[in-house]
């Protein structure tokens, strides 16, 4: 009876033996998976790894490893879905660190065009991995493409400083800073830029507007001719050759911008440009007027006249000067109603403004509120961006202390930003950034009218809890003395205390920019 028993006891032990040692690991899917792809049967080992995410959806091992089968094939979205997977369980390993998931997504993003995405992501590294060399590149990048020009400018000159000194990130940090007011230092990254490739033709140009704007026109002109006499792009030489023409009307040396002229005329007509020799003629004929060739720009405009009356207001100059020459014998007519009064209005704006800009090549085709990634930190999600959208479109939108209470939250860099649209709503144009005593107390830049081109100083405070009083007022009077200003505005998130008001009628120069009015101002910028 004992044998039986034993038998069938040892039979019974050798069938879970059998099991446990052979049949369960077979059939266990994470060990069938890892079978399978010994094989190279990556479909069916991707049948067996999503077995076991039934049971556990969370598994980052498992996680990771169909990630990584997908990308094999190439089938991104798939990928993208187990790697968002992995930062939603927020949950990392040996197998898959925080840093190389973020990155792979943001790689990934990009691929599939989602740059807001892909610049969220490499934002979020930042925030843990300040010093990270990806990082920086392409939210310096992806910030430039969306004229965040602030927070390209600090990445990107971050990125020189640790090392990554190469002619595509110079080049980025000095259009950056170029557009961000920040002129001396697009200058210095300019000229770094073009010492690795120094026939670069935008990189020359934008250095001669930079110059320009420093009114270092000597220096400029050399970075014109440059271009003029190596680049192979008949573009970038006409650009080169205008430039240098303004660049001698402002050194006041009209006879040798007549000639330039001149020569780009005769390009012109060589070449059938109908467009770029209109604008050469009426350009030509100011140079000729301030040369003392008053006949010349008379034969100029008439030859404009022809060929479009309808250019600017070449109808009434040729109207104006044909009088003038008339009532004078062609001697110069100085009155508010001469010609010669319209010489300022033409050297102002020679070139569109953020023409460097618009043909740097550099800004995105695809746009998306960047300034909404960089508050939060993260993407919105598709239900956030709806409802930000309708509440926009309802046309609601929160009253005084609210809009202060957002600006008192406005990172340094994003406050900054507010702050220039802010001045462009004054009649200001940012010509340099100052170094501001403590940075999350404001920002200070040094402006002029675009109407009267005064100089003028800006202080711009979001103090909270203090009012302005007497000293901030009176050492901004000694600033604007100091800096050689014509005027200043103190612009002021908090009200001026009694002592700050009496002051302020015996402060000339000083014009203060209240709560109120900030507000007011700063609609439709937050």
């Amino acid at each position: 009876m004992l044998v039986p028993v034993l038998v069938a006891a040892i039979i019974v032990l050798g069938v879970i033996v059998s099991y446990l040692y052979y049949f369960a690991p077979r059939l266990n899917p994470l060990n069938k998976a890892d079978n399978l792809l010994q094989t190279d049967r990556i479909d069916e080992a991707i049948v067996e790894y999503r077995k076991v995410l039934e049971k556990k959806p969370f598994d980052i091992s498992v996680l990771t490893r169909l990630a990584d089968l997908y990308l094999k094939q190439n089938k991104i979205d798939q990928a993208v879905q187990y790697l968002e997977k992995i930062t939603e369980a927020n949950r990392y390993g040996a197998e898959a660190e925080k840093i190389d998931i973020f990155k792979l997504l943001a790689k990934l993003y990009l691929k599939r065009g989602e740059k807001d995405r892909a610049f969220s992501r490499y934002y979020e590294i930042l925030k843990e991995y300040p010093s990270d060399i990806e990082s920086l590149f392409h939210t310096g990048f992806i910030a430039l493409g969306q004229e965040a020009f602030d927070v390209a400018f600090r990445n990107l000159e971050m990125l020189t400083r640790l090392g990554e000194r190469n002619f595509k990130t110079l080049f980025g940090a000095g259009i950056a800073a170029l557009q961000n007011q920040r002129t001396t230092e697009a200058v210095v990254l300019f000229k770094d830029a073009l010492s690795m490739e120094p026939h670069s033709d935008i990189t020359n140009i934008a250095m001669v507007f930079a110059l320009n704007r420093k009114r270092d026109y000597k220096t400029s002109a050399n970075y014109a001719k440059m271009v003029i006499e190596n680049s192979e792009d008949e573009t970038a030489i006409f650009i080169a050759k205008r430039l240098l023409a303004f660049i001698y009307i402002e050194a006041k040396k009209a006879s040798l911008a007549v000639k330039i002229f001149e020569e780009l005329k005769n390009y012109c007509i060589t070449n059938s440009l109908d467009e770029e020799l209109n604008a050469v003629l009426y350009d030509v004929g100011f140079a000729c007027l301030l040369d003392d060739k008053t006949e010349h720009t008379y034969e100029y405009w008439s030859q404009l006249y022809q060929q479009d009356r309808n250019f600017r207001n070449i109808q009434d100059l040729l109207t104006r000067l044909r009088k003038e020459m008339d009532e004078r014998g062609g001697s110069k007519f100085e009155s508010s109603q001469s010609v010669l009064s319209e010489i300022d209005g033409w050297k102002k704006n020679p070139f569109p403004e953020n023409f460097i800009w618009n043909i740097c090549g550099l800004k995105s085709s695809d746009e998306f509120d960047i300034q909404s990634i960089i508050s939060s930190g993260k993407t919105p999600s598709g239900r956030e961006k709806k409802n930000s959208g309708e509440q926009q479109d309802s046309g609601e939108s929160g009253g005084p202390l609210e809009s202060l209470e957002l600006i008192y939250k406005l990172d340094s860099e994003t406050f900054r930003s507010v702050v220039y649209r802010l001045c462009e709503k004054l009649g200001l144009v940012i010509d340099e950034i100052l170094t501001t005593y403590r940075e999350n107390d404001g920002v200070d830049f040094m402006a002029h009218s675009k109407d009267t081109k005064s100089k003028t100083l800006v202080w711009v405070r979001r103090w909270k809890g203090t009012n302005i009083g007497e000293i901030p007022l009176r050492n901004f009077a000694q600033a604007i003395n100091d800096s050689k200003a014509k005027q200043g505005y103190f612009i002021t998130t908090t009200d001026l205390s009694d002592a700050g008001e009496k002051a302020l009628p015996n402060l000339s120069k000083v014009t203060v920019i209240y709560p109120d009015e900030v507000v007011k101002l700063t609609k439709g910028l937050l």
